[in-house]
C-alpha cells in the first residue's frame, strides 16, 4: 500500500506541475512568448531570387517587432511547392513563417498538381506583401524590339521556367493560348536567377517574371522587356506597354477573358502565411506587425528604394479571394481548359 500511495503522490504532483506549464504557457502574451525566440521564414525561391530577395528585405522589420530572431530558409524545388508542403506539415507553434507563391499554390490546386499536397484555404493569412504586373523578357540579341516583332517571329519562343504553374510559366501559357503565339515552355530552373541566365546565355529566348525582378534583370541592357502581361501598367516600368495597348488586334473577348483570369489569380500575390492550426493569438500577433511594417511609410520607402515594393492586403481580404478561386468560380469545362492549356498544350 504504502508503495502505491508514493506512486499516486508522485502522478499527482507530475500532473499538477504539468497543468501549472501547460497554464503558463497559455497565460503568455505572444510578445512574452516570442521573445528571445528564433523564427523560420521559409520560402520556395532559391538564394537570389525574387522570394528570396523580398524574405531578407522583411526579415529586420520582423525582428525589430516581434522580438525574435529571424532566419530566411530557402525550399526551392517543384514550382515552390515543396516550400509549401512543408510548411503545410511544420509545427503550428507560430515559429514558422512562409513568405508563400500563393498564386502558384492557386493554379496549382486548379490544375490538380499532384505536387500540391496542402489545401490553401487552411492556412492562416497573414499578410500580402506584394502583387506586382508581369513583365515579359527577352534576350535582347534577338530581333525583337517590340512585343509586335515577337508576334511576327513565325517560330516557337523558347520559355524558360522553374514549374508549371510557377507564375512565369503559367502566364506564358495563357498568353501564348490567348495571342495565338507558337510556344514551348521548359521547366526546372530553381528560380527566377537561373531562368534569367538562360535567357541572358541564349539558352531560352524569354520568360515572364514580376516587375521588381524584370526591372532588376533589364539594367544595363541584359534583357529586353516587351509588354506587360495585364490591363495594368508597371510602376517601375513605366515605358513598357500593356498587351492589351500592345496587341489591340489580338485581344478578342476570348483573349481578354484569358489575360483578366490570370489577373484575378495575380492579385493574390506573394502571401505571408502561418502552419493551419498556428495558435489565434499568435496569428493576430503576427498579423498586426505585418501590417505595421507594410504599411509603414519609412518602411515601404526603403522596399521602393530596393525595387521591392510592398502592396500590402488585408487578410480577411486575402482569404475571400481564395476562397472565391478555389470555390466555384470556373465551370467544370473552363477549369478543364485551364488545365489543359497550363499544364499540356506548350509541353
Amino acid at each position: 500500500m504504502g508503495i502505491l500511495f508514493r506512486a499516486i503522490a508522485a502522478l499527482a504532483l507530475f500532473s499538477a506541475s504539468l497543468t501549472a506549464t501547460i497554464d503558463w504557457a497559455r497565460a503568455q502574451s505572444p510578445a512574452e512568448f516570442y521573445k528571445g525566440k528564433t523564427v523560420r521564414l521559409v520560402t520556395g525561391g532559391s538564394p537570389g531570387s525574387g522570394y528570396d530577395l523580398y524574405a531578407r528585405m522583411l526579415v529586420p522589420y520582423l525582428q525589430a517587432k516581434i522580438g525574435a530572431s529571424v532566419v530566411v530558409e530557402s525550399r526551392p524545388g517543384a514550382g515552390m511547392m515543396i516550400a509549401m508542403n512543408h510548411v503545410a506539415g511544420s509545427a503550428p507553434d507560430g515559429l514558422t513563417i512562409m513568405l508563400a507563391p500563393a498564386e502558384s499554390a492557386v493554379l496549382a490546386k486548379l490544375t490538380d498538381d499532384p505536387a500540391a499536397r496542402f489545401d490553401l484555404r487552411t492556412f492562416p493569412v497573414l499578410a500580402r506583401v506584394n502583387t506586382a504586373p508581369r513583365i515579359l523578357i527577352a534576350n535582347p540579341k534577338l530581333p525583337w524590339k517590340t512585343f509586335g516583332d515577337m508576334l511576327k517571329w513565325g517560330k516557337p519562343i523558347q520559355i524558360a521556367g522553374n514549374g508549371k504553374t510557377d507564375a512565369a510559366s503559367d502566364t506564358f501559357s495563357v498568353l501564348c493560348h490567348a495571342m495565338k503565339i507558337p510556344c514551348k515552355v521548359t521547366i526546372g530552373y530553381p528560380g527566377s536567377r537561373e531562368m534569367a541566365f538562360a535567357i541572358i546565355a541564349g539558352e531560352m529566348d524569354a520568360t515572364i517574371l514580376v516587375e521588381d525582378s524584370s526591372a532588376r534583370y533589364s539594367e544595363g541592357g541584359q534583357m529586353r522587356p516587351l509588354v506587360v502581361t495585364s490591363r495594368e501598367k508597371s510602376t517601375l516600368m513605366p515605358d513598357v506597354p500593356t498587351i492589351f495597348a500592345a496587341a489591340p488586334e489580338r485581344m478578342d473577348a476570348e483573349a481578354a477573358w484569358w489575360i483578366d483570369f490570370r489577373e484575378d489569380v495575380r492579385k493574390v500575390g506573394r502571401l505571408l502565411i502561418a502552419p493551419p492550426g498556428t495558435a489565434p493569438d499568435r496569428v493576430a500577433f503576427l498579423r498586426r506587425a505585418a501590417k505595421e511594417i507594410l504599411t509603414d511609410a519609412e518602411a515601404l520607402a526603403d522596399f521602393e528604394k530596393k525595387q521591392q515594393p510592398a502592396f500590402y492586403g488585408e487578410p480577411a481580404d486575402m482569404s475571400a479571394l481564395l476562397g472565391r478561386l478555389l470555390g466555384d468560380g470556373l465551370s467544370p469545362a473552363r477549369r478543364a481548359e485551364v488545365k489543359m492549356v497550363i499544364t499540356e498544350e506548350f509541353y
